[in-house]
């Protein structure tokens, strides 16, 4: 279905702006071009050749031919060159130094070539340019020398680097200025004066107020922040061995949740600050080198990253408009530095094992199980009939074995053997024939034992980087190889990253960002969760093609965990292209324009086929599907920026920006099944099939927007940020496309004021920020404000009996007209504090956000024709609280010991629903007043949270002596008793109540790291509480227990008569919530870096041996049932890791 484009009254009518985007994107390919040209030199600039016109012109022509063929720029006062002086030239076509040297003779004037400015001055005024060597040492603040620090003549591509003891040689101009730098040190600018020996000392660069992060479309220093933003440096946790973003961001920012990751691909979702929307799509912006990203997180390389900056609060997102309601995640890629090139080498080997793995039933429990269960699901007349029916013939007490064993004898017997008995006994546990015969052969099998597994993971990534003073250049290749725990899961993902950017011209530089990722996530894990029910005597025949247990290891319900998977084909490929080309432009009066070009690429093929092989589709001659999508999407980015500060007192800094944006999606899907002859040929012939199936799904949809945001600072005191976004977006009605979004933001740095001057001995630095903004939220279907179109076949009978198969098309939804945006504004107020000369920093957020016009399917009446139609109702409130502290405990020439810690809470609230008004009754039945209705179906009610669990409340287990009270609910002893609230006897909504929640109320963090010397050791702790969870399984009802096994958990009996596990069988007519409060150990981190002295010989400047724990530890006192943030299957993962630079 196509929908018209916001911007068709340009695109479509106007041919100028027609005009406009061809020129663009024919610009943008010389641009392209431009970047190739990274070999071009200076020299080769300077022996350009031109053509003239004439053999003889003045010298204000030659200028402007000079400047006109080439990229020199010719500089003069008029005082000192007669520029209309005629000057006789020997060709009319000669490279730029001759032409300079004729006039050098002939009018007496002196030239100098520098960069791409070309100086005119008499030669009497020309002062020589001496040359002379210097030569120094640049070490650390302990002394350590620094291999591979940049030192350059200011103002020119002159440089060098030192070697491996830190020494270096320059030849340098006289009085002329040296700019040295490393990563991770404050750079130094030295004047050269009459010195020729230096001894040099670099600075960590810890000034925290000095740090950069990005603030949407720019960046500005951590000092002038007005907004809630945590920064995060990636490379500091590089030795942890970060599978991806999540894994870098996971315990480092107070507000941000992120999921635990369970499988091979290590995925996991990511929430800011609390879901702010009730069925909208709620996952954070992802903001990549400056622009929005349309890619998958896991196709980002970890190495790549430099920094992460999480924008939380409204006023800092809000520039992001239409996408910014769940909060801006901002990543920024790492870069070239100034030097010769460095190689990096970092390569991970891990070993991952099932963690918090409860423990299933072994061979003597599973029987013990069924034993239970029989005697359970009997009646007490019965077993006092038969005494000890279901007890192993060997162990009776007091029961004649003859006696016993004739029970359920039509005949009865007169002698028994012990198979005999056995036999008996083990029919009446409900074991079954292949079951019995692998008891009497001792063939156990442990099940738990093949589905899980230590898998393999591998992670490599090589990366080469260099920068000059006019070329930036940063390139990475990356190749992840990961076996999850279930055996089968595997994931495999190919990723590189070009990042370049060059200055054409003094006032113009492009560049580009790219990355490509090819991911396979066709691989199948085995049905692991089948290894519960599958008893130890079920043998594992999968191999054996004459077993008739293959499939069915008992001969009944479970299934082998492998079989299926012997007998399924599957590629699941994914290729992403992401792109960013860009072009940056200095206007005069300090203006800054930059033009984004985003393309974005995605392919995806799906392809499977179940095999007629296999016993579950030989019915069907077996089946395949077959699906290929593309997705391609664009950005365009038009900023314009001017910073200016006004007597050293006044900062001011505009932004603009003008974007638009355009997606399409095309999907094909063919499907087959019922092959003749035969199927060997898959998804690879699907015209084989005598069934088939096809169908497409192709999406299109548009966006622009209007931004503009002005910054203020008075004396780096005061500051205000302000910004407001006007946003489009194809999805909405056509009442409401537009929306806009304003924010505002205040900055007190109430340090620098003259009355708190006695706090200085203490109070290092302090700001205060208040905030409020609005942002929105677009996360709906494309086309969920339309009526759409669907088409099926349907039989058709015409007036002579004959029936015919047609397609027919009828409208499948409602249209809204009146869809709009969903609307967060948000309050923040924050404090920034450095305390005890920076011995203690962090700070303190709370915040108060609505969000309104929530995005929802309202239900409609069958009358309309349709269930439900997409509509903005109510209102949802989130309010919270986050601290972060950092210190520096011990900071010791040898031994360095650095804490940090967040704490975080939120809380959410319907404020409103739909609308509706019901009548609120005194216990008489009088009406007294009108209240807003509830949603009870979503359990969405006024004035609680939406995560508020609203259920019956349980009482622990109905015990043997109540059994005629159970029956009133068709219960029984050994099941779950819940609460009657009003006590008439019926179990429904009434008897609800509200009770805990499913999302945490309390989060803690803590790292920990220690330094001496070269070793490193750090240790993370993180930890969710006040919040419970769905444990079902301690009904023991899962699945049919007389064809099953399950875990080895308590259950009641009536010589067990405990409350918090029911009997095997149960009845349980509610839900079972268990406290999930815990405290992992998430990694534990040792490196040691190698001395450099040690190193030096081998040309390496550095080299880190790590190895880390992911996931080393959990404590939930009340949870024992897999992971309690999961509650599934979770890895530990063991890791070494070696880091090389060259």
């Amino acid at each position: 279905m196509k929908r018209k484009t916001l911007l068709e009254s340009f695109i479509v009518h106007n041919n100028c702006l027609k005009e406009f985007f061809r020129i663009m994107r024919i610009s943008l390919f010389l641009l392209f071009v431009c970047m190739c040209q990274l070999m071009a030199t200076d020299a080769g600039a300077q022996n350009a050749e031109i053509r003239i016109s004439q053999n003889s012109m003045s010298i204000r022509q030659l200028i402007k031919e000079i400047e006109a063929q080439t990229d020199f720029l010719v500089v003069f006062r008029d005082q000192d060159v007669d520029v209309n002086r005629i000057v006789s030239f020997k060709s009319k076509s000669a490279s730029v130094t001759n032409y300079l040297e004729e006039i050098s003779k002939s009018a007496d004037i002196g030239y100098c070539l520098e960069n791409n400015y070309i100086t005119l001055v008499p030669k009497t005024k020309m002062i020589a340019r001496d040359k002379k060597t210097i030569t120094g040492k640049i070490v650390d603040m302990s002394g350590e020398p620094i291999i591979g620090a940049n030192i350059v003549e200011k103002g020119t591509t002159n440089g060098t680097i030192t070697d491996a003891d830190g020494n270096f040689s320059l030849e340098v101009s006289e009085n002329s200025t040296l700019v040295v730098s490393y990563i991770g040190y404050t750079p130094q600018e030295i004047i050269v004066t009459n010195k020729s020996s230096f001894n040099i000392k670099l600075k960590e660069d810890t000034e925290v107020l000095d740090e950069v992060v990005v603030v949407g479309y720019g960046t500005a220093k951590k000092k002038d922040l007005t907004g809630a933003v945590s920064s995060v440096k990636a490379e500091k946790l590089s030795a942890q061995a970060p599978r991806n973003v999540q894994d870098i961001l996971r315990s480092n920012a107070a507000g941000l949740n992120i999921g635990i990751a369970t499988d091979a691909k290590a995925d996991a979702d990511l929430t800011v600050r609390g879901k702010g929307t009730l069925s909208a799509g709620s996952s954070p912006l992802i903001v990549l080198d400056g622009v929005i990203y349309e890619g998958n997180l896991s196709d980002i390389t970890p190495e790549d990253i430099a920094s992460l900056d999480v924008l939380k609060d409204a006023s800092s997102a809000a520039v992001y408009g239409a996408k910014a309601a769940n909060g801006v995640i901002a990543i920024t890629t790492k870069k070239g530095a100034q030097g010769k090139p460095v190689i990096n080498f970092n390569a991970n080997i891990s070993f991952a094992q099932s963690a918090s793995q409860p423990k299933i039933l072994d061979a003597d429990g599973f029987l013990k199980f069924r034993q239970d269960y029989n005697e359970g699901r009997n009646s007490d007349e019965y077993l006092a009939k038969y005494p000890q029916i279901f007890v192993n013939p060997f162990k009776l007490q007091g029961v004649d074995p003859l006696v016993w064993y004739n029970y359920d004898q039509s005949i009865p017997a007169t002698s028994v053997t012990d198979k005999q008995l056995e036999t008996q006994w083990l029919s009446r546990l409900n074991l079954l024939t292949p079951e019995i015969n692998n008891y009497f052969a001792g063939r156990i099998t442990r099940w738990d034992d093949l589905v899980f597994q230590t898998g393999l993971q591998q992670d490599y990534t090589v990366s080469v980087s260099s920068a000059t003073e006019k070329t930036s250049q940063y390139y990475s290749l990356n190749w992840a190889d990961r076996d999850g725990i279930i055996t089968g899961d595997k994931y495999t993902n190919f990723r590189a990253r070009m990042n370049v950017k060059t200055e054409i011209t003094s006032f113009l530089s492009v560049g580009m960002n790219a990355q490509f990722s090819s991911r396979n996530e066709g691989f199948l894990k085995c049905l692991w969760e089948q290894m519960t029910m599958i008893s130890p005597y079920g043998a594992n025949e999968v191999d054996d093609l004459e077993s008739p247990y293959r499939r069915n290891p008992t001969g009944m319900d479970p299934v082998n965990p492998f079989y299926d998977n012997m007998y399924t084909e599957r590629k699941d490929l994914y290729q992403n292209l992401n792109a960013k080309l860009y072009a940056e432009v200095k206007l005069p009066f300090g203006i800054e324009y930059s033009l984004n070009f985003t393309p974005y690429y995605s392919w995806h093929d799906y392809y499977n086929h179940y095999s007629s092989e296999g016993e579950k589709w030989e019915a069907i001659g077996g089946a395949s599907v077959r699906t290929n999508t593309k997705q391609f999407s664009w950005q365009i980015d038009n900023i314009i920026r001017w910073k200016k500060e006004f007597a050293q007192k006044h900062k001011v800094e505009v932004t603009l920006l003008a974007n638009a944006e355009k997606a399409q999606y095309w999907s094909t899907t063919a499907e087959a099944q019922g092959y003749t002859p035969n199927d060997v040929l898959g998804y690879h012939q699907l015209q084989s099939g005598s069934v088939q199936k096809v169908s497409s799904d192709d999406t299109y949809q548009t966006g622009d927007a209007l931004m503009a945001r002005l910054f203020y600072s008075f004396n780096n005191k005061y500051m205000l940020t302000t910004s407001i976004r006007r946003d489009g977006y194809s999805a909405f009605g056509k009442k409401n496309p537009r929306a806009t979004f304003p924010s505002v933001a205040l900055g007190w740095v109430f340090t620098q004021e003259q009355f708190m001057q006695q706090t200085n001995s203490w109070l290092n630095y302090a700001k205060l920020r208040i905030s409020w903004g609005e942002n929105g939220n677009r996360d709906i279907g494309q086309y969920a404000a339309l009526a759409q179109m669907k088409s099926s076949l349907r039989p058709y009978i015409d007036q002579t009996g004959n029936i015919y198969t047609i397609s027919q098309m009828f409208v499948n939804t409602m249209a809204n007209h009146n869809l709009k945006w969903e609307r967060t504004a948000a309050f923040n107020f924050g404090l920034d504090f450095s305390l005890f000369n920076e011995l203690l920093s962090g700070s303190i957020e709370t915040y108060v956000s609505k969000t309104n016009d929530l995005l929802v399917k309202r239900a409609l009446p069958d009358v309309t024709g349709f269930n439900s139609v997409t509509a903005n109702l109510g209102q949802l409130q989130n309010k919270g609280f986050e601290l972060t502290l950092n210190a520096n405990i011990i900071n010791l020439k040898d031994f360095k010991w650095f804490a940090s810690g967040n704490f975080s809470l939120n809380r959410r609230k319907i404020n409103s629903l739909y609308g509706d008004m019901v009548d609120v009754l005194d216990e008489n039945g009088n009406v007294i007043g009108q209240k807003e209705s509830d949603d009870e179906t979503n359990k969405w009610f006024i004035g609680q949270d939406p995560d508020r669990i609203w259920d019956y409340e349980r009482a622990g287990v109905w015990q043997k002596n109540e059994r005629e009270e159970a029956a009133v609910y068709g219960c029984q002893p050994g099941d779950f008793k819940y609460i009657d609230q009003n006590g008439d006897g019926i179990m429904n909504n009434k008897d609800k109540v509200f009770q805990g929640y499913t999302t945490p109320r309390f989060r803690w963090t803590l790292r920990n790291e220690w330094t001496y010397k070269n070793l490193s050791l750090s240790a993370v702790l993180y930890s969710y509480l006040g919040y419970y969870g769905a444990f079902q399984r301690a009904a023991n009802n899962y699945s049919f227990p007389d064809r099953t096994s399950d875990y080895d958990f308590p259950r009641w009996t009536t010589t067990n008569p405990i409350n918090d596990y029911a009997r095997i069988g149960s009845k349980n007519i509610g839900t079972n919530y268990v406290s999930k409060s815990f405290v992992r150990l998430e990694n534990v981190t040792l490196s040691y870096h190698f001395p450099k002295e040690w190193i030096n010989k081998f040309a390496i400047q550095s080299l880190r041996l790590s190895g880390s724990i992911q996931n080393a530890a959990v404590f939930a006192p009340h949870w024992n049932f897999w992971d309690p943030e999961s509650g599934s299957v979770t890895p530990r993962t063991f890791n070494l890791g070696i880091n090389v630079t060259l």
